[in-house]
């Protein structure tokens, strides 16, 4: 846009005012107070009593109505709590403050809110660039605020971000946030772990220690977050116990995802990539009005797949394959500035081979026991320790389904917010794999798991009352699970169980009762099933006391009263041969029997923060959480009742400050704070044998401490280049875990583990990148950016094995591009993983099954590609 359309634009549009020096003058003296209105009408009217210089877009504030400000001691808390609820944030670029939308570069048709005479305009240049880094709003408190006015231990990425460097997977997060380690083996193999609390794979009696919420709506099932991260607006990560407001279930943090809302300005944009091992990925939305200012709709759908990367030598084929795809339409009726309905309705799917291999310990000599099997069936198992390679039969497949629905309606009631946010989920998982990995025809298992869940929140955000701001709500949650674990008992099932060779065990068997016994277990199916159910009721409240303007004490208090239950059965095994039931071993079958566990429990909150300066906020908190008790989806073991099978619950009290600044015109902002959290009765996965069966089950650690120290940074320290830096220290510990299990080889059943390292907590993490862009012409710029994370090593499974230890690792990702200055087109070329580290994300123990053996999962090795993207 050339000086003289610039001078068009600001001529039509701009609003000018003249400054009123003794207005402003006693707004100094006295604070700002604006009451609620429109929003173009209270920045005006801010311009003037301040004497700056206020930049925005009249299709930005048009049907917006601002937050009111009392007693606001400088402009910035007076700006900042006036756009409060607005979705828009201010960026200082100079003297002037540019009124934008989180993230937003580009401004155009601008209007300038300025004190300044009005023949200024005839004189007045292009907006200033701006280079600063932009503000970020965020909802930790239920409430739209600048993050450095929440006094909470939280990272915000925006949508842009993780679309600019291309991270598509909720696991990528590990790279981006101090103290988390997020595990995504596949869609119920899915672990997120914050300051070392939360490794709960795959057990469907009980939710992880760290809560997901998309849009606003608690995911029951940790894999229905196992999907691409499409036309995301904003994802924070909220560290420590979050009870209050986000409920059940955080006791370790929140990961808070929300999705980009339907416009009422057309526009769409599409993307694909092209990399590695046949790597496709299709993106795209479309986005505007339906019916004028009133209805406006989204529609966005993915696809993406990849081959296989892991070569199974006993099949020949490559396994470690993806294929995903979804799809998730909006609309957004909006007939007033009272009244927003937002409809979301998404459906997802994933199918995949798992590709798991082999480590055996010992440096790769086969334990004896294990050896003896393998003699018995004529097997051989290896290992390779690079992950390149498996030796696993035919069976390796796991897939999941999901649709979602939820609507969320907001009313203004006079100065009350009142919220309803009524979702509904479905989740199907399925997954078929060689147990025994070896190409013996021993053991194969897998499940068939029906999940559903229904919510409902109400919420009312009340008007400033004096000094203070309050949210209170009601909460309503239930979960239904149908699980089919099945074990398949293949042709060498008794050979492998017994040890004794297939050629010579029907002999034997005709003088042992017990061999012949085992030898039914060949070709048959054991389905074991299970219905979990929960009902979860609370209350909540939280409020903020603003002592003096720059002084603020904040309350919360949950009530939940949560009640699981679960049926367990187990019908006759079946042959594989003809389905029919096996009428041998119906002494095998197990009839229906109950289990149930209820309680009430409060979560809380207590914290303060102070404002040194505008820029600079002090805060401290002590905070409570607990995580309802749970049931495992297993019979219990020999000699013991149905209330072994009851996981008591964990509760988790964490201790907290930090402060967090932003300096240099804000191209400079930090936070650090330091932790210390003790948990009570950890809840825990660890895999066992049962009557035979090997199964996961849940206990209770005992308790668990974690302390340590956090810290990120972003900078920029020229135009066009912005420095960050993410790094955390944490000791995690098991406080008293007495009767804990004991690693391979040992001579003895229980270990005392108090003492020992957490599983899954590193104890040292870093991530840092660094981004340059500059104009290479007019009308094309270039770009390049560097990211590498770093984590030491942890142990990958609960005993605390040498052998389910993972090395320290980093990854280094590399990017670099050309786009067009409007925005409307991005090619890039990058790398992920470009020094190719091969390195396991996670463990697993099949116990006696496989004694001696720990399976790894490997993370992504190298990969190379391009992306196109363009945008209207």
């Amino acid at each position: 846009m050339n000086s003289r359309n610039i001078k068009r634009a600001l001529l039509a549009s701009a609003l000018w005012l003249a400054a009123a020096n003794t207005a402003a003058a006693q707004t100094h003296a006295t604070g700002f107070n604006i009451p609620s209105q429109d929003l173009g009408e209270a920045l005006t009217k801010l311009a003037h009593m301040s004497g700056r210089n206020i930049l925005f877009t009249p299709q930005m504030v048009q049907g917006a109505r601002s937050s009111t400000v009392r007693n606001a001691a400088s402009f910035d808390m007076a700006i900042h709590g006036m756009l409060s609820g607005t979705g828009l944030v201010e960026v200082v670029s100079g003297g002037t403050v540019v009124i934008q939308r989180p993230h937003r570069a580009v401004l155009v048709k601008a209007a300038l809110v300025s004190p300044a005479p009005a023949k200024s305009a005839a004189t007045s240049e292009a907006p200033p660039a701006v280079d600063a880094i932009a503000e970020v709003t965020v909802t930790a408190r239920k409430s739209r605020e600048r993050i450095s006015d929440v006094p909470i231990a939280l990272t915000a990425i925006s949508g842009v971000d993780l679309t600019r460097n291309d991270h598509r997977r909720i696991e990528d997060l590990s790279t981006l946030v101090p103290s988390t380690n997020f595990v995504i083996t596949n869609g119920h193999q899915s672990s997120f772990s914050i300051r070392g609390l939360g490794t709960n794979p795959g057990n469907d009696g009980l939710e992880g220690s760290a809560g997901v919420f998309l849009d606003g709506v608690f995911l029951g099932r940790p894999g229905m977050a196992a999907t691409d991260l499409i036309d995301v607006d904003q994802i924070e990560v909220l560290r420590g116990p979050q009870g209050t407001l986000f409920g059940k279930n955080t006791t370790a943090g929140a990961i808070n995802i929300t999705t980009a809302e339907p416009s009422f300005a057309f526009s769409g944009r599409a993307q694909a990539t092209y990399g590695s091992d046949n790597l496709q990925q299709y993106q795209g939305t479309i986005s505007g009005p339906l019916a004028g200012d009133v209805l406006a709709g989204r529609l966005t759908a993915y696809s993406t797949s990849r081959d296989g990367v892991v070569r199974n030598v006993t099949t020949g084929k490559d396994v470690a394959d993806i294929g995903r795809k979804g799809v998730r339409g909006q609309l957004l009726y909006k007939p007033n500035d009272a009244f927003s309905l937002r409809l979301i309705g998404e459906y997802h799917r994933e199918q995949q081979s798992t590709g798991a291999v082999l480590t055996l310990n010992s440096l790769g000599v086969t334990p004896t026991v294990l050896q003896t099997k393998l003699n018995a069936v004529g097997a051989v198992l290896k290992a390779d320790p690079e992950g390149e390679t498996t030796y696993i039969g035919a069976h390796d497949q796991t897939g999941t389904r999901q649709t979602a629905f939820s609507a969320e309606a907001n009313w203004r009631l006079g100065e009350f917010l009142v919220t309803s946010l009524t979702a509904y989920r479905r989740w199907h998982y399925a997954s078929d794999s060689d147990t025994d990995a070896t190409a013996a025809d021993v053991l194969n298992g897998g499940y068939k798991i029906n999940h559903n869940q229904l919510s409902q929140e109400l919420r009312v955000k009340f008007p400033r009352m004096g000094d203070v701001d309050a949210v209170a709500g009601l909460y309503y949650f239930q979960q239904k699970l149908h699980v089919q674990a099945i074990t398949q008992y293949g042709a060498d099932a008794a050979a492998w169980l017994s040890g004794i060779p297939n050629g010579l065990l029907p002999t034997y068997a005709q003088y042992s009762p017990a061999l012949a016994g085992l030898l039914l277990y060949n070709n048959t199916q054991w389905d074991l099933y299970s219905t979990p159910e929960t009902h979860s009721y609370a209350a909540f409240g939280q409020a903020t006391w603003h002592v003096t303007p720059r002084w603020n004490i904040t309350a919360g208090l949950r009530e939940t009263y949560e009640k699981k239950q679960e049926t367990v059965w187990r019908d006759t095994p079946r042959s594989l041969l003809n389905g029919q039931a096996v009428t041998a071993l119906v002494s095998q079958k197990v009839a229906p029997f109950q289990v149930s566990t209820d309680k009430t429990s409060p979560s809380f909150v207590l914290s303060t923060d102070y404002h040194a300066t505008p820029s600079l906020m002090y805060f401290a908190s002590v905070s409570r959480g607990e995580k309802a008790g749970g049931v495992n989806t297993s019979l219990p073991a020999t000699g013991q009742t149905t209330d072994s099978l009851i996981v008591k619950p964990e509760t988790a009290t964490s201790y907290e400050a930090g402060l967090r600044g932003e300096f240099f015109q804000r191209r400079l902002r930090f936070s650090v704070d330091a932790f210390y959290t003790h948990v009570s009765d950890y809840q825990a996965t660890y895999i066992a044998t049962v009557n035979g069966n090997v199964a996961q089950l849940l206990t209770n650690v005992g308790s668990v401490r974690t302390q340590g120290v956090e810290g990120e940074l972003t900078a920029v320290p020229f135009t066009g280049l912005t420095l960050t830096a993410t790094g955390s220290f944490n000791d995690a510990t098991y406080a008293a875990y007495k009767n804990g299990p004991c690693p391979a080889g040992s001579t003895v059943s229980v270990c005392d583990l108090t003492g020992r390292p957490v599983a899954g907590a590193p104890r040292w993490i870093a991530n840092a990148s660094a981004r340059y862009e500059h104009n290479v012409t007019d009308r094309l710029t270039g770009y390049g950016v560097a990211e590498y994370s770093f984590r030491s090593h942890y142990y990958g499974y609960l005993d605390d094995s040498p052998y389910s230890r993972t090395g320290g690792y980093g990854l280094l990702n590399l990017r670099a591009g050309l786009r067009a200055a409007d925005g409307r087109w991005d090619f890039s070329v990058w790398g992920r993983n470009v020094t190719d580290k091969h390195y396991v994300a996670n463990y697993l123990s099949y116990g006696s099954l496989l004694p001696g053996v720990y399976v790894p999962f490997f993370g992504e090795f190298a990969s190379y590609g391009a992306t196109l993207r363009a945008q209207f």
